[in-house]
This record gives C-alpha cells, sequence and structure tokens, in this order.
C-alpha cells in the first residue's frame, strides 16, 4: 500500500512538473485514495490540494472551489492555521473563476488571517495575500486592495523564490494599473518580467504577459512593451497549447490593440468570433468582452446595439459582483444613449419630421 502511494504520488508531481494537469489530476486522485486506506490524513491532504490545483489549471473552478472547501474542513487544515490559510486561498481563486467575487473576498479574508503573522515571508502566507489582493482588485475596493498589496511588497524579501517573488509583483501591478496608476503598474510588471522566466515555466510566462498586455490595454498604453507582450503571450501558448479560455484571451487582447490602433473593421470582427464562443469565457472575461465590443461599434456607429451590449456586460459584471466594473459599463451604457439620442434628435430636426434613433441607427 505504501509503495503505491509512493509511486502514485512521484507520477503525480512528474505530471504536473510537465504541466500534464490531466494526468497529475488522476495521479493524485489515486494517491489519495491510497493514503485515505492506511489512515495518512497528511497524505491525503497533501494529494488532494495538488489535486484542487489541478483543477484550477484546468479551469474546472467549481470543482477546485469544492475540493478546497474540504481540505479547509479536514482535520488537517484544523490543527494548522497556515495550512488551513492554503486551503482557503485555493477556494478563493476557484470562487472568482465562477464570478462570485463577494464569496471569494470572505474565503480570501479568511485566508489572511489563518496565515501566521509570524511566517511573514512564508509560502502559504504569501499565497493568502495574493488571493486577498486579487479578489479585493477584482470587486473593485481598490483602495483596499492597494493596501493590502503594499503589505504583499513588503512580504517579498530578496531571499523570495523568483517565481513567488515573480506572482506578488503581478498581483501588485494588476492593482496599480486597475486604480489607474500606470507609472507604479508598470513598475511591478516590470519586476513581475525580471523574476518571471519562460525556461522555468512557460505557461506561467504566457500567462502573466497575457495579463499584462490587457492591463496595459486597458491604461492605453499603446506602445511597443505591450505589443511585446502579446508576442510573448501567444508565442508561449504556442508551445504549451493552453486552454480555450486562454486562447479567446489572447483574441480579445488583438482586438484591443486592433481597436486602439484604429483598425475599427478589424477589431469588430475578432471581437464577433470571440463572442461567438462566449460559453466558453469565465464570468469576468465574458464582461470584459462585452464591454470592449460595445465600444468598437459605437465607434462603428452602432449605437443602440453599443448599449445592448453594455447592458449585457454590466448584468454579468453585477452577477459576478464586480460592483466597480458593473458601474462602468453601465455609465458607458448611459453615455452612448445620450449620443443616439442626440443624433436622433438632429435627424429629426433637420428631416422635419420624427425618426427615431432606432430608424437612423446602422
Amino acid at each position: 500500500m505504501t509503495s503505491d502511494f509512493i509511486l502514485n504520488e512521484y507520477k503525480a508531481r512528474q505530471m504536473w512538473e510537465r504541466r500534464e494537469y490531466s494526468s497529475a489530476m488522476a495521479a493524485a486522485k489515486t494517491a489519495a485514495e491510497s493514503a485515505a486506506l492506511r489512515n495518512d490524513d497528511a497524505g491525503w491532504w497533501r494529494m488532494m490540494f495538488l489535486y484542487g490545483e489541478c483543477q484550477l489549471e484546468l479551469g474546472f473552478m467549481d470543482g477546485c472551489a469544492e475540493t478546497a472547501r474540504l481540505l479547509a474542513d479536514h482535520p488537517v487544515a484544523q490543527n494548522a492555521p497556515e495550512v488551513a490559510g492554503k486551503a482557503k486561498a485555493l477556494m478563493s481563486l476557484g470562487l472568482q473563476g465562477m464570478g462570485l467575487l463577494p464569496e471569494a473576498l470572505v474565503v480570501a479574508r479568511s485566508a489572511a488571517l489563518d496565515s501566521p503573522e509570524a511566517g511573514m515571508g512564508g509560502r502559504g502566507r504569501i499565497e493568502a495575500q495574493q488571493a486577498l489582493v486579487a479578489v479585493l482588485s477584482e470587486s473593485g475596493h481598490l483602495e483596499d486592495a492597494w493596501h493590502e498589496a503594499q503589505t504583499l511588497a513588503q512580504m517579498v524579501g530578496d531571499e523570495a523564490v523568483l517565481e513567488k517573488a515573480g506572482k506578488a509583483y503581478w498581483s501588485i501591478g494588476n492593482v496599480a494599473f486597475l486604480a489607474g496608476m500606470e507609472r507604479e503598474g508598470t513598475y511591478y510588471h516590470g519586476l513581475a518580467a525580471s523574476s518571471l522566466s519562460p525556461s522555468n515555466d512557460v505557461n506561467l510566462w504566457a500567462l502573466f504577459n497575457k495579463a499584462s498586455a490587457f492591463m496595459r490595454l486597458t491604461a492605453n498604453l499603446v506602445e511597443p512593451e505591450t505589443l511585446q507582450c502579446i508576442e510573448r503571450a501567444e508565442m508561449a501558448l504556442s508551445i504549451t497549447g493552453g486552454t480555450r479560455q486562454d486562447e479567446l484571451d489572447i483574441e480579445v487582447i488583438r482586438a484591443y490593440w486592433s481597436y486602439l490602433t484604429g483598425d475599427i473593421a478589424a477589431a469588430r470582427r475578432q471581437m464577433s468570433a470571440v463572442l461567438d464562443e462566449s460559453a466558453a469565457l469565465s464570468p469576468l472575461s465574458h464582461g470584459d468582452a462585452r464591454l470592449l465590443f460595445a465600444r468598437i461599434i459605437a465607434d462603428d456607429g452602432d449605437l443602440h446595439a453599443s448599449v445592448d451590449h453594455a447592458t449585457t456586460s454590466a448584468e454579468i459584471f453585477g452577477k459576478a459582483g464586480a460592483v466597480a466594473r458593473e458601474e462602468l459599463a453601465r455609465e458607458f451604457g448611459r453615455q452612448v444613449r445620450a449620443r443616439a439620442e442626440q443624433r436622433a434628435g438632429r435627424a429629426a430636426s433637420s428631416l422635419g419630421h420624427g425618426v427615431t434613433g432606432q430608424e437612423i441607427d446602422h
């Protein structure tokens, strides 16, 4: 029995290192079952945590959240606060991926509190703090997020593992960009880029560059560094074979680049194709995509359709608990609706009879 457990744990970790997440998940599950049969609670917990991490990587967010919930409630976690914090941090990421931001925030705060202050630079403490920073920023609590991000920056010492430091700086940079602090965002994403390496984890390198490109575009940073991020992400994902969500995210970013560089026709065509597969997008990615499409088609003259897409975007964000982004989408919809009404009024005045905005829209 012991040899079965050791063999499957070894296989699971080897598959994880090779980013063969489906195989790693199966081996971790088998190892956990072997551990349970011999009452090895620590071994079971270790393998089920890896199982949950694989679920997260594969996009099985609801499964990941449920696995993490089991881990947080297990006696192993109940007797070790930092272990409980790791499980809750994973649960928060799963809930965030499901678009359940209020629930994710509650769990992330609990994870940060569970991680002992004495281990400020410990992996579990940093992971818990990252989860809190991420969900605060996604929820629109940017002042709180920036405060917690500064705490996270203090946790990353010179002795920190580069990958751990890179993920932390990545999170901090995201908050800065969302808060409109482009200089700080560029600075921290620069630190992340220098800490992460495609030779160590090409998939992580792809995801970072994808995220950094999107953040830079939201800040209207149409510059060579932004295009470099896009191209790095595309190249890395072509090597690793990312999920369909990853591929669609890249297509959204390419459309965003086309839009900001003035190629409205290409941007519209690219986003139309993305929205045809909206079921493959996470709730927050779907909301972002709808709002971007609303901006593109508004500039292309389709004002009423733009309002519809902005409204859909706001509804998606609202359901996810992303209050700030919901209001952003609603405000954009209000502005476009006002433009449509003004255009209808001008048309009616010039023609000398009543013509609705719907009739003159195209």
